[in-house]
């Protein structure tokens, strides 16, 4: 037998034991059906023209197991949808594992792809389905296999994630929060590791446009012990009719308010970047916020994204980064600055491209 016939024999028998447990459980618990309710947000719903070429667009799902000391992601995208495109086309699923490092990737036709320009509700074949309230799916590539089935309660966004430039058309790349911080529950298997729970943290944001930016950072954290308190930060180089702009957005949901730090909006913020370290700095008003976050580089997954030749390792990523923020205020320019918020989250995703 060939090493690429057994990984296959492996992929497929992975596959079949987990369809006989997943059976055996639906003898004993009929399962739940789809919501059919969903959060009414335009902004991460589907966004392609019909014309655009190339391409892109994504669904991030982040769930952090705290108590399982793990975390995974889910990718949902479709890449240079144009019929008859010149450049690489497919959808595809993406997930990977934090504890192990492991990812699995499967692509699919186009064709497999459709999604709501409504509200968050995209299909890839009859494999996957990703919703604001639900997210389920099953992808197999050679050196392994996953699926899952994970329920949000309806969570926090972040609406108008980019400001005022929400919405508008033609940028080279968009970003939107449509889950800031949620609790998860429900089931993933990987490459015959399984986990059920009911107290995941669970996020999700999406990307759209032409090609990622030309470097850029991220971050998001949403276990800070004690607190009403998630984070969502995200910017980068950006081509602008042929200018290259500096683009950054912070928002910080605290006790019920959405609190954002943006370039775009004349906020000043900051930011330094190396794999394993981030330090931010905005200023808003009467507001200001520091930013330090940090994993260990080894903890860092190479991952695939968008470039004008398709799919390419160009993202460092960890799903176990360290997030630690100082949130200030003062009453006017004359009084001194107070701290209003000052915790740390573990179970971090940080990230850097290049």
């Amino acid at each position: 037998m060939t090493k690429t016939s057994a990984g296959i024999t492996m992929r497929l028998c992975l596959i079949i034991a987990c369809s006989l447990v997943l059976g055996a459980c639906a003898d004993s618990e009929p399962e739940r059906p789809w919501p059919t309710k969903l959060p009414d947000n335009p902004e991460d719903g589907y966004h392609y023209d019909g014309s655009s070429d190339p391409y892109y667009e994504g669904w991030y799902y982040k769930v952090a197991l705290p108590s399982q000391d793990d975390a995974f992601f889910f990718i949902y995208t479709v890449l240079n949808p144009l019929p008859g495109s010149q450049m690489p086309a497919e959808a595809f699923l993406y997930c990977g594992r934090q504890k192990t490092g492991e990812t699995v990737y499967q692509s699919f036709p186009v064709e497999a792809f459709s999604a709501s320009r409504k509200v968050r509700d995209v299909r890839i074949s009859d494999t996957a389905r990703a919703t604001a309230l639900r997210f389920a799916g099953a992808a197999a590539d050679a050196g392994g296999a996953c699926d899952w089935d994970v329920w949000l309660d309806e969570g926090v966004a972040w609406k108008e994630t980019m400001g005022w430039l929400t919405g508008q058309t033609g940028l080279e790349t968009s970003w939107t929060v449509g889950t800031i911080r949620a609790k998860a529950s429900g089931r993933i298997n990987f490459n015959g590791v399984s986990y059920e729970f009911d107290d995941g943290v669970g996020y999700c944001d999406h990307n759209w446009g032409i090609i990622f930016p030309r470097q850029w950072i991220w971050m998001q954290a949403a276990s800070f012990p004690g607190s009403d308190a998630a984070l969502a930060a995200s910017g980068g180089t950006l081509d602008l009719g042929g200018t290259e702009i500096e683009a950054m957005m912070i928002g910080l949901y605290l006790d019920g308010e959405m609190i954002t730090f943006r370039t775009q909006d004349f906020d000043t913020v900051d930011r330094q970047a190396e794999k394993g370290h981030w330090l931010l700095n905005g200023e808003s008003g009467n507001r200001r916020i520091s930013i330090e976050a940090h994993c260990d580089p080894a903890t860092m997954f190479h991952l695939l994204a968008p470039t004008e030749t398709g799919m390419q390792p160009r993202a460092w990523e960890s799903l176990v980064g360290t997030v630690s923020v100082t949130l200030e205020q003062r009453a006017s320019e004359t009084d001194d600055w107070l701290i209003v918020f000052e915790e740390s989250s573990e179970y971090a995703g940080v990230e850097i491209g290049e």
